[in-house]
């Protein structure tokens, strides 16, 4: 599964976030902030996999020039 994250860099900290699965996790590095989201998100699906799933199924991908 991909999903989009975006990592941002606080004054004390890198948060990742998901945003089509509302999920954010945080870390001293960039890398602990990813992997930590990616800990959050299985932690997630193994409670909740087929309301995931059913989101994720109707999302699209599109690509706009600007």
């Amino acid at each position: 599964m991909q999903v989009i994250a975006v990592v941002e860099k606080t004054d004390v900290e890198y948060v990742a976030s998901c945003d089509e699965l509302r999920v954010t996790a945080s870390g001293a590095t960039e890398e602990e902030a990813l992997a930590n989201l990616k800990t959050a998100i299985r932690e997630l699906l193994a409670l909740y996999e087929p309301e995931v799933m059913r989101v994720l199924e109707r999302r699209k991908a599109v690509t706009a020039e600007v």
